[in-house]
């Protein structure tokens, strides 16, 4: 697989996987789905393994702060 391929890949379902659990957490729009973040982490954890440089690009780490966020959220303030 390409860098490049890889890099959209992740910042796209990264983002998804973001909008997704936010509108099912903070505004009970819908439900999460959760198969898409599983196939979300462990695609990150192959990609950054294969490309180390990933983790570099700023597309790539936004999403998944974001998703450390909300992680972080749902665990101690709800």
């Amino acid at each position: 697989m390409n860098k490049n391929i890889a890099i959209f890949l992740l910042s796209f379902i990264g983002i998804i996987v973001v909008i997704d659990t936010a509108l099912s957490q903070f505004l009970t729009i819908g439900s999460e789905q959760k198969i898409v973040t599983i196939i979300y982490c462990i695609g990150f954890i192959l990609c950054s393994i294969k490309f180390p440089g990933i983790l570099k690009v700023k597309y790539v780490t936004i999403p998944l702060y974001a998703m450390i966020l909300q992680t972080i959220y749902s665990l101690f303030l709800v």
